[in-house]
């Protein structure tokens, strides 16, 4: 029988045959068949790819047409075609081999380091790429150099891979056998090191013990570390052009040991100095960049010149002039590079002059802008340098081109004051704003008539606003992001602008390239081992079938690696150059370490009590408390994502340990998450008593917008106060020391909208708790409580900050008013102190007992706080003046906005604070100190003498006072 075969595979065809094409020319085409049965498309797709159909005339050109077609799409590593007479007629058979795709990469038997992170990335398979068996042997081969790398000599590796016909992944496994790890030994070092052997092995830190324990195992980062710090060493010396180089590690293999083998250049010991004024070493190591690159050329030395320029410049010295001499040799063979300094008379920036602004105000202008005025103390020679210079007048013209003014100019000008003696100058910016341009005409092309309106929306670039060829860029990333998110991932966009130099009007055309759309094929998730597959694809909120967005493809990365279970999520397209509509989302899992530790070790200085065996000090005593803090926690409970944690902390002041298990993005949800908690809790933060608290707890929080939450909890808790330690009078021991039950249903509301949450500068930030203890829920009193704070931060001028805080709080007994029914004194209100309230010391406000002065907390709390923000000195440190005004009451009918005490028995008065603070700006927040007095301090009745004179109606009572003067020492804003 004649047969015609057309062949394609890796880009190439041809076809042979037992038949001359003629044979099969002209004859009608009876079917077309596909080998094997199993494709990577269906038959009714197969047959609307092809574009030879039953019935047609056979025409060889037509079938190797679609042979490319079918290898186009990326599906087939081979295509082709048997044509075989039958009868009359021709019968086709494409016969195809599949193409494979890397999956899932496993590692099995590793010895860290090199973790799995590592080891993957090292074997080259990316997530989606295609696959053949020839890339195994240089994976393998990479992995192996990577084992070397960190000592491993004998490691072996066997690679496995199985394939998974439905979906064309290959799964790989390497498994490994790492075998023992080397360790160093003395390296070999050549070149002209300048140092003995024995001090740069000292240097690399390779031996254990200072070497009377041999040497440490290898590991790359070791190696590497080591070479960094014999460079250092060099850097510290001056030897700026020093070369450490690693020629080669050799594994000597009978003791299982790695030489390194070390090319040391000293070279000359270069100085760099400054002369004409006082730049010290540690400011010439910041300024002259050839301390970080460590090597010394031209380029990095004028660098390093136009840095000190502008060092002397911020200082005030602005027609400072730097230059360098080139290397200087010394008959010791040294070299030294002088910078020469002339700094010229010292300045005061006083006044800053814009003009010939129209469009914009000084205000919008000054915003964008770094040159900064003299003030009293942040700047008192004013903050200027030309490289400020330069990349204000940068701002201010990208302010206005991006307006319309595109042929704006600024000049700037420096005068000296002459009334000044010339110390003073201005600086003034003349500003050439020029004509407006207007955008006249918007054209948009090449957009589907079903999107024409959606896209033309988008638009900021419209007829008769400002023309800015920034709104434009801006414009062409918010239109390609519509396209990318709606499966459009090869849409282009190029915009044309037509001007009118006589009308100032530009008209713009805009030409879309939408090019082909793609859709989900299948959603492929590998790599988890113990999560829940529910629980992953939940979180993936793409079907077959959607459009193929990118937004929505990274929204579910984000949404996994949100549940704080996995140390890696890789997201990729299978098959991505392939030319066909439906594309596989793959997501390669890696799950994090079940198992995290945290100790910590601190201490704490605090006006509180803590084994105190006297009255003497009832408005509080400095202590000192070591602190011991430990936690385990366990992520990814039962694979549902839940986390199980244990923290616990040692002091003298308290004694904690909290078990909570946390259920975040809750049903599936991301709005909600649930908790349960249990705590025991031994304290003395209060100096009246120390309690023993047992509590159970369930919490349900929602996030109802970006800005606001709600929880709702359910506690149980039970509350007892230890005898010897309350320091109130005996005859209400008993009743304040019997053991509490309370069950607490509460909700609390939360919306901040603050800018910074560390260190805040406009916003809000509100709260409101409320709660109900009552029998029904196994309390043994019942209450209502409810407590609300509002913060408002409003910025000023000059850089300041007008931060408010006021709190309010109230406790109702619905027991009675009984010392036996009231509300438990572990309970109540305990305020003061450096986030409350100034004036006191923490947790004094509020009612005393009246025999030993002791505080007892109240049932009632209003709290205002008043802070002025500024900037002090420089960008680090700031200044703050605040008032602080409040106090806790003893009930909610005795509040009052009184200034004076009555007696030394009332308490129930507005106590106030005026201070100053100091805020010292860190990545995690600023350090802050405040000083503060009372001018209306409260004044009780205490107590000298022992519990025993106490009992027995012995001892000395004396009025008292809590100081004055109030110091606070913290981390992070008041609030």
């Amino acid at each position: 029988m004649p047969v015609l075969v057309v062949f394609m595979g890796t880009g190439t065809s041809y076809a042979q045959g037992t038949a001359p094409e003629p044979a099969f020319t002209g004859r009608r085409i009876s079917a077309i068949r596909y080998a094997p049965e199993t494709q990577p498309y269906s038959l009714a797709l197969l047959d609307q790819m092809n574009p030879v159909k039953a019935g047609d005339v056979f025409n060889i050109r037509k079938i190797a047409s679609a042979i490319e077609r079918l290898y186009e799409t990326g599906r087939f590593y081979t295509v082709d075609v048997d044509a075989a007479l039958s009868g009359e007629e021709v019968i086709l058979e494409f016969r195809t081999e599949p193409a494979w795709f890397v999956g899932k990469v496993t590692v099995n038997g590793l010895a860290d380091p090199p973790n799995v992170s590592q080891l993957i990335s090292a074997s080259r398979l990316e997530l989606g790429q295609d696959f053949t068996e020839d890339y195994l042997l240089q994976s393998s081969q990479n992995i192996i150099k990577l084992m070397r790398a960190n000592g491993m000599y004998r490691a072996t590796v066997d690679p496995r891979y199985d394939y998974e016909p439905l979906t064309q992944q290959v799964n790989v496994t390497f498994n490994l056998n790492a075998g023992p790890r080397a360790r160093f030994t003395k390296p070999l070092i050549t070149g002209t090191p300048g140092l003995s052997d024995r001090a740069i092995l000292w240097k690399t830190r390779w031996q254990r013990l200072w070497g009377l324990a041999g040497y440490k195992h290898v590991t790359e980062s070791r190696v590497q570390n080591g070479l960094e710090r014999v460079r250092y060493s060099f850097q510290t010396r001056d030897f700026l052009m020093a070369k450490v180089a690693l020629e080669k590690l050799e594994h000597l293999p009978e003791p299982n040991q790695l030489r390194p083998h070390l090319r040391i250049e000293q070279g000359p010991r270069i100085r760099i100095r400054a002369e004409g004024a006082r730049v010290g070493l540690g400011k010439l190591r910041q300024l002259v960049p050839v301390f970080q690159e460590r090597t010394v050329d031209r380029d990095l030395l004028t660098e390093g010149s136009r840095n000190i320029t502008q060092y002397f410049q911020a200082q005030g010295y602005f027609d400072a002039k730097v230059d360098f001499s080139s290397p200087a040799v010394e008959a010791n063979g040294e070299q030294t590079i002088l910078y020469s300094v002339e700094r010229g008379p010292r300045y005061k920036l006083t006044e800053l002059d814009i003009q010939g602004n129209e469009y914009f105000d000084k205000k919008t202008i000054r915003e964008r802008m770094a040159i900064t005025p003299a003030t009293l103390l942040r700047y008192r020679h004013g903050r200027y340098s030309e490289e400020l210079q330069r990349k204000d007048i940068d701002s201010i013209q990208y302010l206005y081109r991006a307006n319309g003014f595109r042929d704006v100019q600024v000049e700037p000008r420096v005068e000296r004051n002459p009334e000044s003696k010339g110390e003073e100058v201005t600086l003034y910016l003349k500003i050439m704003e020029g004509p407006q341009w207007v955008v006249s005409s918007v054209e948009i092309s090449g957009v589907n008539l079903r999107d024409f309106d959606y896209v033309k929306g988008l638009l900021q670039t419209n007829e008769g606003q400002p023309f800015s060829e920034t709104v434009l860029v801006s414009d062409r990333d918010t239109i390609l992001n519509f396209y990318f998110n709606n499966g459009f991932p090869d849409a282009s966009l190029e915009f044309r602008t037509e001007p009118d130099d006589a009308m100032r009007r530009m008209g713009v055309k805009i030409e879309v390239t939408e090019g082909r759309r793609n859709f989900v094929r299948r959603v492929l998730v590998g790599g988890y081992r113990t999560t829940r597959p529910r629980l992953i694809y939940d979180r993936i909120p793409l079907e077959t079938g959607d459009p193929l967005s990118q937004s929505a493809i990274i929204d579910a990365q984000r949404k996994l690696y949100d549940l704080g279970i996995f140390a890696k999520v890789d997201i990729a397209l299978q098959n991505p150059e392939g030319k066909e509509r439906d594309k596989n989302v793959l997501y390669r899992l890696e799950e994090a370490s079940r198992y995290s530790y945290t100790i910590g070790f601190g201490a704490q200085l605090a006006r509180i009590g803590g084994g105190l065996g006297t009255f003497n000090s009832p408005a509080g005593a400095p202590g000192f408390s070591p602190r011991v803090n430990f936690g385990v926690s366990r992520v990814n409970v039962l694979g549902l994502g839940h986390t199980l944690s244990f923290r616990s902390q040692l002091s003298n002041f308290q004694k904690r340990a909290v078990v909570n298990y946390y259920a975040p993005q809750f049903t599936g949800n991301d709005r909600l998450n649930l908790s349960f908690t249990s705590l025991f809790d031994d304290s003395r933060d209060i100096r009246t008593f120390a309690a023993q608290r047992l509590e159970s707890s369930i919490q349900l929080g929602q996030k109802l917008s970006k800005a606001n939450a709600v929880q709702y909890r359910f506690t149980f808790r039970r509350v007892q106060i230890d005898q010897s330690t309350l320091s109130i009078d005996p005859a209400l021991i008993p009743l304040f020391s019997q053991p509490v039950r309370l069950g607490i249903v509460s909700t609390s509301f939360v919306q901040d909208k603050r800018d910074d949450p560390i260190d805040s500068r406009r916003g809000s930030y509100n709260t409101v708790d409320f709660g109900y203890a009552a029998s029904v829920f196994g309390s043994q009193s019942d209450f209502l409580r409810l407590i609300f704070r509002n913060s408002t931060y409003h910025r000023l001028p000059r850089e300041m900050v007008l931060a408010r805080m006021t709190t309010l709080g109230g406790m109702y007994s619905l027991s009675g008013r009984t010392l036996v029914r009231d509300v438990p004194l572990p309970e109540r209100y305990f305020s003061g102190g450096g986030s409350t309230h100034r004036g006191f010391p923490d947790n004094q406000a509020g009612p005393r007992d009246l025999s030993t002065g002791f505080p007892i907390g109240g049932k009632a709390l209003a709290m205002n706080t008043l802070e002025l923000r500024f900037p002090l000195i420089g960008d680090t440190i700031g200044g703050v003046f605040y008032h602080d005004m409040g106090n806790v009451f003893r009930d909610l009918e005795k509040m009052s906005f009184r200034t004076s005490q009555r007696d030394v028995q009332d308490f129930d008065y507005m106590v106030h604070a005026v201070g100053f603070g100091i805020r010292y700006r860190t990545p995690v927040g600023p350090v802050r100190f405040d000083i503060g007095y009372s001018p209306n301090s409260p004044r009780f009745f205490g107590f000298k003498g022992t519990r025993e004179e106490l009992v027995q109606g012995g001892g000395v009572r004396m009025v008292q006072r809590i100081n004055a003067l109030q110091f606070h020492f913290s981390l992070g804003q008041t609030f």
